[in-house]
């Protein structure tokens, strides 16, 4: 058995998610769980610039929600 532990629990962010057709998929206020990590709920087949803002930090990229993308991200990191 193993487990992961992010360094920042219990913590609200700022998120924006929008599809490369400009759809807004996300917009809001976000916790992050005990664990440190936050779940995003997005439709398949999306090409999204995700943007997540807090502690006077800011990260943006890409992910995607193909059958082949990754379900689990773990590549953003505050800055």
């Amino acid at each position: 058995m193993s487990s992961c532990q992010g360094e920042l629990a219990e913590k609200a962010f700022y998120v924006t998610a929008v599809d490369q057709k400009g759809v807004v998929l996300v917009d809001g206020t976000v916790e992050t769980l005990r664990n440190g990590f936050f779940e995003l709920w997005l439709p398949r087949k999306r090409i999204i610039d995700l943007k997540i803002q807090g502690l006077n930090r800011t990260v943006q990229g890409k992910i995607t929600t193909f059958d082949t993308s990754k379900t689990c991200v773990t590549t953003f990191r505050l800055q």
